[in-house]
C-alpha cells in the first residue's frame, strides 16, 4: 500500500513537470483561438506575434518579442547566430499568409501592426498577388527562405537588421517606405546589420515612401537565374519608381551589382560611405535612372568618414540628375580590368562636382557626350592619361558657388585636362574655347583654338607639320588675325632701312626716262625710303611695264633705239601718268609733225603701254 501511494504520487509531479514545460495553449485573445483552430499548436513567438496583432490589444509595445530580450542589439537577437535559437522563437511563413489571407483572421489584425523582433521565419513567405492589409516589420530576424511579394500591395515593408535569402518581389507597390536597412545607422537605436544572401528583385516595383539600403549587406547568389549569375547581381531594381530617396549609404555594401537602370527616383539617390564591390564587371548600374535629386558618392557628414568605394564600373551613362557629386572617392580595380566611372551621356543640369577622387590603377572616366552644368573639380582627381573620354561633352562653367569655386578655370590647366584624352578631338577643344569666350577670357579662348589645330597636326607628315608651323608663327591659324599687322610693319621698317642705306650707298637711281638727253635737267621727285617701303608693302599699286622706241623723222637710216623700263604706277593715276609721258616726249622730240601713238594692252591687271613715233601718215 505505501509503495502504490508512492508510485501515484511520483506520476502526479512527474504531469506536473511536464505540463510546466509545455507551453500553455489557452487562447488569450480572440486571433490566437483562430489561430489555434487553423495550426493546432503555437510556438511562444508565434502566440506573441498574434497577441500583438490583435485589434483588443491596446497596450501592446513596439514589437512582439521572439527572443527574451526586447531590445534590438542585444546580443540574443543577432540574427547570425538564429542557427542556435530554440524551437520556440520560431514563426511558421504559412501564418503569416494565413493572417494575409483569411477574412475572419485579417478582420481582427490591426493593419498596421504585424512588428516582429528576434524571430525566425521558417518556410517561403509566399506572398504574392496578394493586397496585404497590414505592414510588416520584422527587425532582426532571420529569413532564410524565399520572400516572395510578386505582384503585391502593402502598406510598408521593414526589414531592418534582419538576415534573409532571397527576395523575389517584380511589381510590388509599396505605399509606404520599403527598407533593407540598418535603422537609424549612425544613432544607439541601431538594428543592427542588414544581411541578404540572395538576390533582391523588385524589378517594376513603385514605392511611394523611401526605397532604404543603408547599411545594409548584399550578395549575388549562385542559386539565381543564369542572367543574375552571370552579372553577379546582387540587386535588380530595373524600371522601379521611387517616390522619395533612395538610400544606400552608411556602411552599405554590395558584392555583386546593384542594378536599378530605367527607374525613376523622386528625389536624391545616396550612396554616401557606401562600397559597390563586382571586379571586372558592372559594380553600380543607373543607365537612363532619372533622378530628380541629386546622386551622391561622398562620405556621410553626420557618420564615419568612410570614403564611397567601388570595385568595377560604376555605369551612369544616360541618367539624369539635378547634381552628381563624387568626393573622397575611390574607383578602384585591377589594371587590366574594366573599373571607373561611366556616366556617357549623362544629364546634370546644375552642377557635377568631382574632387579629391582616387582613379586607382587606370581607372577610366568617361564623360563623353554628358551635359553638365557646371564642373567642379581639381587637378588630382583626374585620370591617367588616355582615360578621360570628353568627346562632345558640353557644359557651362567651371565652379559653382554652393560647390566652392577652386576648380581649375585657365587656359593653359584645361589645355593639361584636354591632353588627358585618347588620341585628337576636335569638339572638346572648341567646347572649351566656347565656354571661356563666355566667362569673359577671350585669350584663353584663342589659345584653346590654336592649341586645337597643333593637336590637329601633330601627327601629320613632316610637309603638313612644316606648313602647320608657319601657319601658327604668321597668323596663330587664323585665331589671330592682327600678326599680319605686326608682319607688315616689320616688312615696312626693314625695307626702309634697305632702301635707306640703299641711296646713302648710291646704288638707288632714276627709272624713268630711260635715257633722258644729257643737255636737259630731268626733274624728278626726291625718293622718300619710308614712304617707298610702305609704297610697296601696301599692295595697293601694280607693276606696269612699258617698252617705248621712236624714229626722227627724216633721218630714216639713222640706226633705231629701242627702250624698255618697267616703273610703278598708282592705278587711279594712269591716264594722268600717260599724258604726263605723251607730253615729256612730244617737247623733247618733236614738232607738231610728230606724234605718239598709244597701243593699249591689259594682261593679268598689269598696264602695258608701246609708244612709237612716226609720220601722220605712217600706221602703227
Amino acid at each position: 500500500m505505501p509503495l502504490a501511494v508512492g508510485l501515484v504520487f511520483l506520476l502526479c509531479d512527474a504531469s506536473v513537470t511536464r505540463s510546466a514545460d509545455r507551453p500553455a495553449q489557452v487562447p488569450d485573445v480572440p486571433l490566437v483561438g483562430l489561430a489555434l483552430a487553423r495550426f493546432h499548436t503555437l510556438t511562444r513567438a508565434e502566440r506573441a506575434l498574434l497577441e500583438f496583432a490583435d485589434k483588443s490589444n491596446i497596450g501592446r509595445g513596439e514589437f512582439a518579442i521572439a527572443g527574451t530580450s526586447a531590445a534590438p542589439l542585444d546580443p540574443s537577437n543577432d540574427p547570425k547566430n538564429a542557427a542556435v535559437w530554440p524551437h520556440d522563437r520560431d514563426i511558421r511563413a504559412d501564418l503569416i499568409r494565413w493572417l494575409a489571407t483569411d477574412d475572419a483572421a485579417g478582420a481582427r489584425v490591426d493593419h498596421d501592426r504585424i512588428h516582429i523582433l528576434g524571430a525566425r521565419i521558417i518556410g517561403s513567405l509566399r506572398l504574392s498577388r496578394l493586397r496585404i492589409p497590414f505592414g510588416i516589420k520584422c527587425v532582426r530576424c532571420a529569413i532564410p527562405d524565399r520572400i516572395e511579394l510578386a505582384s503585391s500591395e502593402i502598406p510598408y515593408l521593414n526589414l531592418n537588421g534582419s538576415y534573409i535569402g532571397e527576395v523575389f518581389a517584380p511589381d510590388l507597390s509599396v505605399h509606404g517606405e520599403l527598407s533593407f536597412a540598418n535603422d537609424e545607422a549612425f544613432s544607439d537605436l541601431t538594428d543592427g546589420t542588414f544581411d541578404a544572401s540572395g538576390l533582391v528583385d523588385l524589378y517594376g516595383a513603385k514605392i511611394d515612401g523611401a526605397l532604404d539600403f543603408d547599411g545594409g549587406h548584399f550578395h549575388y547568389s549562385d542559386k539565381a537565374p543564369q542572367i543574375f549569375r552571370k552579372l553577379r547581381m546582387a540587386v535588380f531594381a530595373a524600371a522601379a519608381q521611387v517616390r522619395l530617396d533612395v538610400n544606400a549609404c552608411c556602411g552599405f555594401e554590395s558584392d555583386g551589382d546593384f542594378e536599378m537602370p530605367e527607374a525613376s527616383i523622386g528625389a536624391d539617390f545616396n550612396c554616401m560611405d557606401a562600397r559597390f564591390i563586382n571586379p571586372n564587371n558592372s559594380a553600380l548600374t543607373l543607365v537612363e535612372t532619372n533622378v530628380g535629386g541629386a546622386i551622391v558618392m561622398t562620405p556621410h557628414p553626420y557618420g564615419p568618414s568612410g570614403r564611397f568605394e567601388s570595385d568595377g564600373m560604376v555605369n551612369l551613362w544616360g541618367a539624369k540628375a539635378g547634381y552628381l557629386a563624387v568626393a573622397q572617392a575611390t574607383f578602384g580595380g585591377k589594371a587590366d580590368e574594366a573599373h571607373g566611372l561611366n556616366a556617357n551621356g549623362i544629364s546634370v543640369h546644375k552642377a557635377f562636382l568631382w574632387q579629391d577622387v582616387i582613379l586607382a590603377n587606370g581607372a577610366m572616366l568617361d564623360l563623353s557626350g554628358a551635359n553638365l552644368g557646371a564642373i567642379v573639380d581639381d587637378e588630382r582627381s583626374w585620370p591617367q592619361p588616355g582615360k578621360l573620354a570628353i568627346d562632345n561633352l558640353t557644359y557651362d562653367s567651371f565652379g559653382f558657388a554652393p560647390f566652392g569655386t577652386s576648380s581649375p578655370r585657365d587656359a593653359r590647366s584645361r589645355l593639361r585636362w584636354l591632353g588627358l584624352q585618347d588620341g585628337y578631338h576636335p569638339q572638346p577643344y572648341r567646347q572649351l574655347a566656347k565656354v571661356l569666350r563666355e566667362n569673359g577670357d577671350d585669350a584663353g579662348a584663342i589659345e584653346v583654338l590654336v592649341a586645337q589645330q597643333d593637336a590637329r597636326f601633330r601627327n601629320a607628315s613632316w610637309l603638313g607639320r612644316a606648313w602647320a608651323r608657319f601657319l601658327r608663327i604668321t597668323v596663330g591659324y587664323g585665331h589671330k588675325p592682327m600678326r599680319t599687322v605686326q608682319w607688315s610693319l616689320a616688312a615696312i621698317l626693314t625695307g626702309w632701312q634697305m632702301f635707306t642705306l640703299g641711296a646713302r650707298a648710291g646704288v638707288m637711281r632714276a627709272t624713268w626716262p630711260d635715257a633722258p638727253p644729257a643737255s636737259e635737267p630731268v626733274a624728278y621727285e626726291k625718293l622718300h625710303p619710308l614712304l617707298y617701303s610702305l609704297e610697296l608693302a601696301s599692295g595697293t599699286l601694280l607693276v606696269a611695264r612699258r617698252q617705248r622706241s621712236w624714229r626722227s623723222r627724216g633721218h630714216e637710216s639713222a640706226p633705231q633705239t629701242e627702250r624698255r623700263r618697267s616703273a610703278l604706277l598708282p592705278l587711279d593715276a594712269g591716264n594722268s601718268r600717260m599724258a604726263a609721258e605723251r607730253d615729256l616726249c612730244r617737247g623733247r622730240h618733236g614738232t607738231n609733225e610728230e606724234r605718239l601713238v598709244p597701243v593699249d594692252t591689259f594682261d593679268q591687271g598689269q598696264a602695258i603701254f608701246t609708244f612709237h613715233q612716226g609720220s601722220a601718215a605712217r600706221k602703227t
